[in-house]
């Protein structure tokens, strides 16, 4: 997620689920589930949030770069795919499988950087719900696993743009496997991670808050989510 937007949008499109898409994260859901979600996932609890014939928009903690893969992991196991990740284009352009994947699930900005289209590209984002499940790490940054950081500005245009049922999700002891500057720790964090989804949220739930309150209202939401 980026800082407030600032100065007029331009023209910025949505992303299209076509066909071969679908069927490439049908590939992507298999391997990410067979590979990681198996050795790596201890138990997702409240998996019974996630209905394939509703697009939500997932809020999620962040804590390594496999938050993603997990998650899709389980979005692949209930059929809620296609799914759209927003990212840090710096980030997942660093090396050829992180640049394969994301042309696969990614909806890539420029974090951190002055960006006078940045409104419009979130809404881009948003407006992509009509083919996909919406995925945004909200903190902005990779945390330590334990504590939420403070929501970055961009996820309450996404949310008033999208105006879809929010689902946040908590990774619980993925920091145990991977982190933002730690090593890999492949046999320690085997069955150790658990996912909590809490319940939907309706629009109706939200879309009446200030900018402020809505941030802090998917903050706690996230949080809370341990207890589901």
């Amino acid at each position: 997620m980026d800082s407030e937007p600032t100065g007029p949008p331009a023209a910025a499109a949505a992303r299209c689920a076509t066909r071969r898409l679908v069927l490439t994260q049908w590939w992507l859901g298999l391997g990410a589930t067979l590979f990681f979600a198996l050795p790596y996932l201890r138990r997702a609890h409240g998996l019974a949030h996630l209905d394939r014939r509703q697009h939500c928009l997932f809020v999620c903690n962040h804590v390594s770069l496999l938050d993603t893969i997990l998650l899709g992991a389980l979005c692949w196991r209930k059929g809620c795919y296609p799914i759209l990740v927003l990212g840090d284009k710096s980030v997942w352009r660093a090396s050829w499988i992180k640049r394969l994947l994301s042309s696969q699930i990614g909806f890539l900005l420029e974090r951190g950087k002055f960006n006078p289209k940045r409104l419009e590209e979130l809404q881009a984002f948003a407006r992509s719900r009509r083919g996909f499940q919406l995925i945004v790490f909200p903190e902005g940054t990779r945390g330590d696993g334990v504590h939420v950081k403070a929501c970055q500005p961009g996820i309450y245009y996404i949310a008033q743009e999208a105006r879809l049922p929010l689902i946040p999700v908590f990774f619980e002891n993925m920091q145990r496997i991977s982190t933002k500057t730690g090593p890999l720790h492949l046999l320690g964090g085997l069955r150790q991670v658990e996912v909590h989804f809490a319940p939907r949220i309706a629009p109706e739930e939200y879309l009446h808050l200030s900018r402020e309150d809505f941030l802090e209202f998917v903050r706690a939401k996230i949080i809370a989510a341990r207890d589901h």
